[in-house]
């Protein structure tokens, strides 16, 4: 739940409210009531080649120019032993020459060689690649930490080096932030499933990335459509490639690919086009397969997790009067024959109680207005929840809760919000059933949950917002047709219809389009907000155990069951989940999940024991 007396001023003082299935309520202002951490697993592979670049003063190789080999990890070099044509295997008769200089390492997975006298190749041409060390010879220079020789692997073309490596500046899970993925402050180690999450690099370089060239590896062997890949093999051509671009890459790993149980780090080099790669950057994390009770939306019984809208409730009815400074929006107790829904529109000035007749496909304009609504709030609430396996209806789907709040996952197919007048709470926006993964279909639609009303609440926002100051962006947008802030009620114009149907395109159609896109915003945030508790949003505690709620030290203003992430998001926009909301933030284009909400919701990362 939100609670109404913020710590800091608020133009919105109204509250959301989650409900703890078994400890109680949660309070919140404005809103209802990760990491790298870890990894480890099995030794790496032996160390291939990924790329190479020839760096001289000519266009050709002469003797003393510098051969650069960048490899797949971490190694060392044979103490005094040379590099040479013996080692490798290179393309067309090409050769190093008599190299008579031991190569030296540039970096952790860099191996300078200079060339001898007679070298001879074509650098864009010339391919090279380690020789596996054999009765006949190969590599024994090149070795990782556990003492493994080089091996060979896919041969790459030798570039002419641009004089700068390429340079990984982040690599994670499932696009996370650092502040969440465990490589900040906030502590913990992510847990992810055994496939379906992406591995997201971004990196820069002062010519082109060679996306092709791209090594990602994890520390265990890994299941594929072609067998047990070892540890250390390059999974590339096993991942599905969900872009890749000269300044970032994100990989999918797909349902044939499956990371065993345990500790795992991923490990990704990337290489420019003139040959140079990039040092070795690494991510841990923790592997755990789905269950039933872990996986938020388990499909052996429901495709997909379905929320019914319901705008039918009906138990009371709405007044206004004259406060200081603005108008208050007063509660009648008991139906009226209308919904609640429909009474708060009405307030607004959305309806009219004399509507156009025959607007656009025999609905008049208060039908017209509902249901361009109605479609705005579902399109807000699918490009929250874009990717995860959630489908919000405005049809009441089959079968009942018979009574209860929540039933067992498998024995309904939807849970339930109710889009409707007043709390019974004080300044409260939403009030929600909180569901830890997800385990339940929840009824929020109940007006007595232990006492307290759910749902998802307008005469709140609509009650402040008719409040003072008369230069408030809530009263500039609606006070044009509300009646009680002498404004024209949509359809008491007599050119309402066409503006409604987009013949008249005036001002008056512009503020029309703005309020309803504005108003579906608005709620569809509130409403993302409390169906996010019922699907198991903020669990307290870092990743494994949690989601980092409650976590005020390192996310300040986060509270039970909500966390704040100011500085992810531009200024003005916020965390769907935070525990506060203002009317501002709300409609800010860029309020949304964070980074790892999201990631709990599309079933990228996981939480619990």
């Amino acid at each position: 739940m939100i609670g109404t007396n913020p710590r800091r001023p608020q133009r919105f003082p109204a509250a959301l409210l989650c409900v703890g299935l078994v400890s109680g309520i949660g309070i919140v202002f404005a809103a209802c009531g990760g990491g790298g951490g870890g990894g480890g697993g099995s030794g790496n592979a032996a160390p291939f080649l990924v790329t190479a670049a020839f760096v001289g003063a000519g266009p050709s190789p002469a003797a003393g120019d510098t051969l650069i080999l960048t490899f797949s990890e971490t190694v060392t070099l044979a103490s005094g032993a040379l590099l040479t044509d013996a080692d490798v295997t290179l393309s067309g008769g090409a050769t190093l020459g008599t190299v008579a200089t031991a190569p030296s390492l540039l970096s952790s997975n860099t191996v300078s060689v200079t060339l001898g006298s007679g070298v001879a190749f074509a650098p864009a041409t010339t391919t090279i690649t380690l020789r596996t060390a054999g009765s006949g010879g190969g590599n024994d220079v090149v070795r990782d930490a556990s003492n493994q020789l080089g091996v060979a692997g896919t041969a790459v073309v030798i570039g002419t080096s641009d004089g700068a490596a390429p340079a990984i500046g982040n690599l994670t899970i499932a696009a996370i932030d650092d502040a969440l993925n465990g490589t900040g402050s906030a502590g913990g180690t992510l847990q992810i499933p055994a496939n379906g999450f992406t591995l997201d690099l971004a990196y820069s370089d002062n010519s082109a990335i060679a996306t092709a060239l791209t090594t990602i590896t994890a520390s265990v062997a890994v299941s594929t459509s072609s067998g047990s890949q070892p540890a250390g093999t390059n999974l590339l051509s096993f991942l599905t490639t969900v872009t890749a671009t000269n300044t970032a890459a994100s990989y999918q790993v797909p349902s044939t690919v499956t990371f065993p149980a345990g500790a795992v780090t991923f490990s990704a080099i990337v290489a420019d086009v003139s040959g140079l790669g990039s040092a070795t950057s690494t991510f841990s994390a923790t592997v755990r397969a789905f269950t039933a009770t872990l996986q938020p939306f388990e499909t052996t019984n429901n495709s997909s997790q379905v929320w019914f809208l319901d705008f039918s409730r009906d138990i009371e009815s709405f007044t206004t009067s004259a406060i200081a400074g603005g108008v208050s929006v007063d509660i009648t107790t008991g139906s009226n024959g209308t919904s609640d829904f429909e009474d708060m529109l009405r307030v607004l000035g959305f309806t009219t109680a004399t509507p156009i007749a025959n607007v656009q496909g025999g609905l008049d304009s208060n039908q017209v207005v509902i249901a361009r609504w109605k479609q705005a709030l579902v399109d807000n609430l699918d490009a929250f929840y874009a990717g995860a396996n959630i489908d919000f209806t405005l049809t009441q789907p089959g079968g009942t809760f018979g009574g209860s709040s929540s039933v067992p996952y498998a024995n309904l197919g939807f849970s339930r919000v109710s889009v409707c007048g007043a709390s019974d709470l004080a300044g409260v926006l939403g009030v929600a059933i909180f569901d830890p993964n997800n385990a339940t279909q929840n009824d929020n639609s109940v007006t007595d949950f232990g006492g307290t009303r759910l749902g998802i609440f307008l005469h709140t926002i609509v009650d402040s917002g008719f409040g003072p100051p008369s230069s408030s962006l809530f009263r500039q947008t609606y006070g044009t047709f509300a009646p009680s802030l002498t404004g024209t009620p949509i359809g008491d114009d007599a050119d309402d219809d066409d503006r409604l149907t987009g013949v008249n395109t005036d001002a008056r159609a512009d503020a029309i389009d703005t309020a309803l896109a504005d108003f579906a915003r608005f709620i569809a945030v509130v409403t993302a907000h409390e169906c996010g508790h019922s699907m198991g949003l903020v669990q307290n505690g870092a990743m494994p155990t949690g989601l980092y709620g409650n976590d005020s030290t390192n996310f300040p203003g986060s509270s039970d069951g909500h966390i704040r992430n100011t500085g992810l998001f531009p200024a003005g926009a916020t965390n769907i989940m935070s525990p506060s909301l203002s009317y501002t933030t709300a409609i800010n284009a860029a309020t949304a999940f964070n980074t790892l909400n999201l990631a709990y919701l599309r079933e990228q990362v996981l939480y619990g024991n």
